[in-house]
């Protein structure tokens, strides 16, 4: 992959072509606010549920995870497996209920559900943090892309991409992202799917025609040319519980992620949506797992050498040494669609958030037509920060990812559950738990990425491989005792906020006792103090190991 990539130029320009004919489509839809940021509520379960499917499968999977897989080995099972159980979850804790709220945004929630300016204002700013920390991992993804395409150093990749996708995001608005994403999604089915199949084909899978389990008959062989490959204790215990609290509360936590709900006509369809999202993106997951495992095995088996610093272009390699360049020129295709589709979803809640959340809130009478102005420039605006920002992208695009996940679960997840969940639950007691949560999963992230310390500088227990994730096991149990204690410990939420948990749960009536017993706190705060002191009891049991 040296010089001009003719084909690769040609897929994606067409790729670029069908997107921006769909932004500007949205941009003749959008009559108001409302259509600009959430499609005026009328996306259908279909549609949707193939937006969601672009929106989850980033460039973190497309090339982070096989990156991870490469690098990692058997530590990749547990994050797909996780991240695909995470869509149940959401399912059946957020998803339908956060519908009904009627909110554009999670922020708009946070603020609205307790009852305060500030709270609203200040998830603002964690949002920020969060969908800052997806970016750089994704706009590094699309700089690989465009380094492929043009034979650019990376660092011209970054800046030539962010640029590109900036500008078509700016076009259209939620119409014009949502209809993107739903044929950006079809774009990377076909091009992570037929790729995989021609790759396992050729190393001689049996099954190579359904890549979720065709590489299983290969498993003896990679027993013999890796031997440690299914060695589950690479890392700790406890690694494995944070990738857990950081998969499963992190993509009720994710704004850009959880948008998408405020989009779709009713409750049922966001239920349905998410199931069919479900569906699909736990058949990429696992092919993708797939084509790790047929890239440890080609490169043991073939003698071949592959750079640290190129493990996350594995998918491109294996692409070109085994399909050629036609199949890699649509795989390129596929990858950009999948960048540009998770850039387009995260730069609309950054602009929705300045705009709707932050000047809107401070600013009450600022008229539409202005906020959709400022919409636009603020997009412009960040997409431009964020792009000179990747310049100093991590070695790996799934480890800013990770951190995104986790802040995310622990600064977001948790109050929008218990939100949901518990009528008790008071803006103090929430505040309280935000800023625990942000506090203890964002300072180690700017103390080990940004400030250079080892993990183990901050606590004993953050040794191995991807040490750091253990953060995560600690900050989200912590923010669910911290947000139940406080909030029994304050005055209660005013009538009206605990009524809406009632519409929320799709109740005509309402009813104090319904969502407002003990029993559900009392066993949340139980399992999070054992989850606290079973980490500790897990890291002694298992202190030779990693």
């Amino acid at each position: 992959m040296s010089g001009i990539f003719i084909e690769g130029i040609i897929v994606s320009v067409l790729v670029l072509a069908v997107s921006v004919y769909f932004g500007f489509w949205g941009r003749k839809m959008t009559k108001n606010v409302s259509d600009y940021f959430v499609a005026g509520r009328s996306i259908g379960a279909v549609n949707n549920g193939l937006a969601m499917v672009s929106l989850s499968l980033s460039l973190t999977t497309f090339l982070g995870l096989t990156a991870l897989i490469f690098h990692g080995f058997y530590l990749a099972i547990a994050l797909y497996a996780a991240f695909t159980a995470s869509f149940i979850g959401m399912l059946v804790l957020a998803a339908p209920y956060l519908r009904r709220h009627k909110s554009f945004t999670t922020m708009a929630f946070i603020g609205e559900r307790f009852y305060s300016r500030n709270l609203r204002l200040l998830s603002v700013f964690i949002m920020l943090i969060v969908s800052i920390l997806y970016l750089i991992a994704n706009i590094k993804g699309i700089g690989i892309i465009f380094q492929v395409l043009l034979g650019l150093p990376q660092v011209y990749g970054i800046l030539i991409g962010g640029l590109v996708v900036t500008l078509y995001v700016m076009v259209g608005g939620m119409y014009g992202v949502t209809y993107s994403q739903s044929f950006q999604s079809v774009v990377v089915l076909f091009a992570i799917f037929v790729p995989i199949m021609i790759i396992l084909r050729a190393l001689g899978a049996d099954g190579w025609w359904f890549p979720p389990l065709g590489y299983g008959e290969m498993v003896p062989a990679m027993v013999n040319v890796t031997p440690h490959y299914f060695f589950p204790f690479i890392v700790h215990p406890v690694w494995y519980v944070a990738v857990f609290f950081g998969t499963f509360f992190g993509i009720i936590g994710l704004p850009h992620f959880v948008m998408r709900f405020f989009t779709v006509r009713d409750a049922k369809e966001a239920r349905w949506s998410l199931v069919f999202c479900t569906f699909l993106v736990g058949l990429i997951n696992t092919s993708v797992y797939a084509l790790g495992f047929a890239g440890v095995y080609y490169v043991a088996s073939r003698g071949v050498q592959i750079s640290i610093a190129d493990y996350d272009k594995l998918l491109f390699i294996l692409t070109e040494a085994i399909a050629g360049n036609s199949w890699l020129a649509i795989t390129v295709g596929g990858a950009l669609a999948a960048g540009i589709s998770t850039v387009a979803g995260l730069l609309m809640i950054m602009g929705t958030g300045i705009v709707h959340d932050l000047y809107g809130v401070l600013r009450p009478n600022t008229s539409q037509e202005k906020m959709l102005k400022m919409a636009t420039s603020v997009m412009f605006v960040v997409g431009v920060l964020v792009t000179i920002l990747s310049l100093r992208p991590p070695a790996f695009i799934l480890v800013t990812i990770m951190w995104a996940f986790g802040i995310a679960g622990s600064a977001f997840g948790v109050p929008i559950v218990l939100g949901i969940w518990w009528k008790r639950t008071t803006k103090e007691g929430a505040g309280a738990g935000m800023i625990i949560g942000f506090l203890t999963s964002f300072i180690p992230y700017v103390l080990i990425e940004i400030m250079g310390w080892e993990a183990t500088m901050i606590s004993r227990y953050l040794y191995g491989p991807l040490g750091w994730v253990k953060v995560i096991a600690f900050s989200t149990p912590l923010t669910f005792i911290t947000t139940i204690i406080v909030s029994w410990l304050t005055k209660e939420p005013p009538a009206e906020v605990k009524a809406s948990v009632d519409v929320m749960h799709g109740w005509s009536d309402y009813r104090e006792e319904r969502y407002n017993g003990k029993l559900l706190p009392i066993i949340v705060l139980v399992l999070s103090v054992l989850s606290i002191l079973s980490i500790f009891t897990l890291y002694d049991i298992f202190s030779v190991i990693g």
